[in-house]
């Protein structure tokens, strides 16, 4: 007759918080007996640390991407809109429309020149608000994916991301120092 060897089942808990290190586990078996520690080392597996590195870069980049954020989000939100209700198109084509034509009559025709040059510093954002509503307002008419407004949606993108990067990059070529002569 064989006699059974009493055993424990022990479930260890996967552990949380610094990652590639070793996780010790202190198992009581009872009355009379010492604690037994049981060593663990994590091993991550390669999905994990892709992920993770995909990841930390993603996030230590977030700000020097965000145009790019932005454009995914638009796509995604005209998605939905051209799914959800696209009659939502047309309130977003009207006013991309009229928007840009009410800068050009305050540029060319308001009676103080300080809101005229005001409204000429204001040419690009102004287009550009307007260009992206009349985007959405055409995607959501006729969905995202149709290939002119996806060829439209990926060139704004790559522009867009172009300009933020060199505007974010631009520094001065030769620092600012007075003349040697010149104590005033």
């Amino acid at each position: 007759m064989r006699s059974r060897v009493r055993t424990t089942k022990v479930q260890i808990p996967r552990q949380r918080g610094r990652r590639g290190a070793p996780a010790a586990h202190v198992i009581d078996l009872g009355r009379g007996t010492t604690p037994l520690v049981v060593m663990i080392p994590e091993r991550p597996t390669l999905t994990r640390q892709l992920a993770y590195a995909t990841g930390s870069a993603l996030w230590r980049h977030r700000a020097a991407w965000a145009p790019t954020w932005g454009a995914l989000g638009l796509f995604a939100a005209a998605g939905l809109l051209s799914v959800a209700a696209p009659g939502a198109g047309v309130v977003l084509v009207v006013p991309a429309l009229l928007v840009p034509a009410g800068w050009a009559a305050v540029r060319r025709w308001h009676p103080r020149s300080a809101v005229r040059r005001r409204a000429r510093a204001l040419r690009l954002p102004f287009l550009a608000a307007g260009a992206v509503a009349l985007w959405t307002g055409a995607a959501c008419l006729l969905g995202p994916v149709n290939w002119p407004l996806f060829g439209l949606w990926a060139a704004g993108t790559a522009a867009g991301q172009a300009a933020w990067w060199r505007t974010r990059r631009t520094v001065a070529a030769k620092p600012l120092t007075a003349p040697e002569g010149d104590l005033t």
